[in-house]
């Protein structure tokens, strides 16, 4: 037999129906007969077991064969009561009705009995227009259970009252009224076109100020009082601490949360809480022990589930990787996981935290216990978990016509909108059941917003203040594969601005990996000491790595200075394919630097030093150094070889100001062709004479003289003369305006 849990809330996982104890009072003295008492037994085993049919007809046979014992009424009005919804269809209505007519009759055996009084008010609460009736039970319930000194059932009795001024609340705390002559909100109208939301909830609608606020006081009050009743009641603990989240509390949540858990050590709600609450006071690191703890309770199936990033794919990805073998499936998680970590250098993964923090909030503010199943599952809370809190919530009172559809009266509607990126989500629910789905057609329009951004973690990068590192990648043949070289910047100037002991500790993270397999290593950490406050300036590092060509690979570059918690973060992912056949001339790619010096004969890429611009940008008048290899030049008259180089420089965004021109500053002795197109462009064309089938590395420097702040292309074509083979780069660089 499965005895009625103290405090009936679905927890993460949401539970199996419910039953009651063995009846309570002058019932439980009054014997049956050993053939009815064992059916009834017999009974309530299948209904522990989920055989409901069997269960219900063994229950209806007691009943004709015991009409006075109130257990078998009540237990057949919890079934039916449970499996009922808050609906206008015929079925909805008539198993209400049967399951009141059980209820009450279990009541009229036994009256004032707490627990049938509590569950009739908990059925009151599902058919419109009795919400009143009900918490006129669940006050007699209380009024009982404390004459019958029931601390645990008071305590569940008290939770309840919670529940019903808790819910009003959130239906309140966000209420628009209608204006003017809008007499509802189109959902077809609210999916199709994100300007008819924004419109709706800027003309036609007008919040109401403090509503809400007496309920909320109320569901304080009984979520207190239910504690004191019963310390170890979940849900109360849950329902509070949620309460003061919602009610922007967390200064006062946090100490309540860690007295809760420390109560309540198997409850992994009170632990999702307590994380919730620790990170919304900004500590990152104790808020993921809180939410592991919380996990480490839950059952695998349901952690694993919680934690299955193929819900925050898209869901072509998300097909793909689940018909994946399993150590594949595992490798891409892991690599998911790291990717969506702003910041590895920390000693926690902020997005994984953020993300069970929306999980947590999901699980706290939408779990219904009416409809068995956990918050973090139902619609609402798929949306925040995937998307975070949107930017503008607002509650529309029941609509009383059939404009949306008879689904839709006596509903709330809860629109949330997005405006950053224009989403928006509608749903409606009865105001007295903490249970709501999407409206009209916005099932369809989730999954397909779900396609577009199937995830957002924005709250996870604001939360570090991250700036960007700047990264130049350049890819070189090699003797035995192909040479990455990657340049950063670091912006230690922005990082240290307000550093006042220099030098500053920075630390600094590079990751490099086969991207295409999911296999980006390790981070190499190192740290260096750099200047701060006014003398702070950026700082440059260099890496190159050799890899087999035609693959993918990743890169994550990283900087954390540790005591303001400043951070920056460049990454990307690297084609690297074939640079050719063997034998035909092919190009590297182009690097963009300050200056480029040489040591000894410049006949390779060792012999250049490279002060490469990560960044790209450049002050007015500055010069433009430029590198790149060329491979394989066939055999022209006389076995050496001969290019044509042609550098073209266009605007693409400018302040419009006088024309400019270019000028060689040197590397090239015999550059002969130079012409201005107009004040959008300008080229330089020249011809060099290399060996043939050889490397031959090349460099130029460029002075773009007066021309005005703004972005360009840079084009680099060179062409083999021998067999008119052309190959060309393009780098975009920034001409920076000058500072006052």
């Amino acid at each position: 037999m499965r005895p009625l849990r103290s405090h009936a809330v679905v927890p993460l996982l949401a539970g199996a129906l419910a039953l009651s104890p063995a009846p309570l009072g002058a019932q439980a003295a009054r014997a049956l007969p050993p053939d009815v008492d064992s059916l009834y037994r017999s009974a309530r085993q299948q209904l522990a077991h989920g055989d409901t049919a069997a269960a219900l007809d063994a229950l209806e046979t007691v009943q004709r064969r015991a009409p006075r014992f109130a257990g078998a009424f009540f237990d057949h009005g919890v079934v039916l009561s449970r499996r009922s919804e808050m609906g206008l269809a015929l079925d909805d209505v008539l198993r209400r009705r049967r399951a009141g007519d059980k209820l009450e009759r279990a009541l009229d055996l036994d009256p004032n009995n707490p627990l049938y009084l509590l569950e009739l008010g908990r059925l009151r609460l599902k058919t419109p227009f009795l919400r009143i009736e009900a918490e006129r039970l669940f006050a007699r319930a209380r009024r009982a259970a404390r004459a019958r000194g029931d601390a645990p059932l008071l305590a569940v009795v008290e939770y309840e009252l919670g529940l019903v001024s808790a819910r009003r609340f959130n239906a309140l705390r966000h209420r628009r009224i209608l204006t003017g002559t809008t007499t509802s909100l189109d959902f077809e109208a609210a999916a199709n076109d994100w300007h008819y939301i924004r419109d709706f909830l800027d003309q036609r609608t007008a919040p109401v100020a403090d509503a809400g606020d007496i309920d909320r006081l109320k569901a304080e009050e009984h979520f207190h009082a239910a504690l004191a009743a019963d310390s170890s009641h979940e849900g109360a603990a849950a329902d509070l601490l949620a309460l003061l989240y919602e009610s922007g509390r967390a200064a006062e949540m946090l100490p309540l949360a860690t007295t809760l858990a420390h109560r309540q050590p198997r409850a992994p709600r009170t632990w999702m809480a307590l994380g919730l609450a620790l990170y919304a006071r900004d500590r990152p690191d104790e808020s993921a022990v809180a939410f592991d703890s919380a996990l480490a309770l839950l059952p695998h199936a349901v952690r694993r589930e919680m934690l299955d990033v193929t819900q925050w794919l898209r869901p072509d990805d998300a097909a793909h990787l689940a018909s994946v073998p399993a150590a594949e499936r595992q490798a891409t998680e892991q690599a998911w996981w790291r990717s969506a970590d702003p910041l590895a250098l920390t000693p926690v993964n902020e997005a994984r935290v953020a993300l069970l923090a929306r999980v947590a909030y999901a699980d706290l503010r939408f779990t219904s216990e009416e409809a068995q199943v956990a918050g973090w599952r139902t619609d609402r809370g798929q949306v925040w978990i995937r998307y975070g809190a949107p930017g503008v919530i607002a509650t529309l009172a029941p609509e009383t016509q059939d404009v949306n559809g008879a689904e839709s009266m006596a509903r709330v509607i809860t629109v949330w909108w997005y405006p950053p990126t224009s989403l928006r989500f509608v749903f409606r629910g009865p105001p007295a059941i903490n249970a709501a789905s999407f409206a009209g057609n916005f099932r369809a329009y989730a999954d397909n917003a779900r396609r577009i951004i199937p995830m957002s973690l924005e709250d996870a990068h604001a939360t570090l203040r991250l700036d960007t590192v700047a990264v130049q990648v350049a890819r070189f043949r090699g003797v035995s594969g192909t040479r990455v070289e990657l340049f950063a910047q670091f912006p230690t100037d922005r990082m240290l601005v307000d550093v006042d002991l220099s030098p500053a500790l920075v630390e600094s993270g590079f990751a490099f990996g086969d991207g295409a397999a999911q296999r980006t290593p390790q981070m190499f950490r190192d740290s260096m000491r750099v200047a701060a406050g006014a003398m702070a300036r950026p700082v440059r590092r260099s890496w190159a790595r050799t890899v087999t060509p035609g693959r993918e690979y990743a890169y994550r570059i990283e900087a954390r200075q540790p005591d303001t918690g400043r951070g920056a973060r460049g990454d990307g992912t690297i084609g690297v394919m074939p640079m050719g056949v063997a034998g035909s001339p092919d190009m590297s790619d182009l690097v963009i630097a300050d200056r480029i010096t040489t040591e000894g004969a410049p006949v390779a890429r060792e012999s250049f030093r490279i002060d490469a611009n990560p960044a790209m940008r450049f002050a007015a008048h500055d010069t433009v150094a430029l590198y790149w290899e060329t491979y394989n030049a066939g055999a022209v008259a006389g076995g050496a070889s001969r290019l044509r180089v042609r550098v073209t420089v266009r605007i693409l965004s400018i302040d419009r100001g006088r024309s400019f021109s270019a000028r060689v500053i040197g590397g090239i002795a015999d550059a002969v062709g130079l012409s201005a197109v107009g004040d959008e462009q300008v080229s330089l064309t020249y011809e060099r004479q290399v060996a043939a089938g050889a490397m031959v590395p090349h460099q130029l420097a460029l002075g773009l003289g007066d021309a005005p702040a703004g972005r360009y292309a840079l084009t680099l074509e060179t062409t083999d003369l021998s067999s008119g083979r052309a190959t060309r780069t393009e780098r975009t660089f920034t001409l920076e305006r000058p500072t006052p």
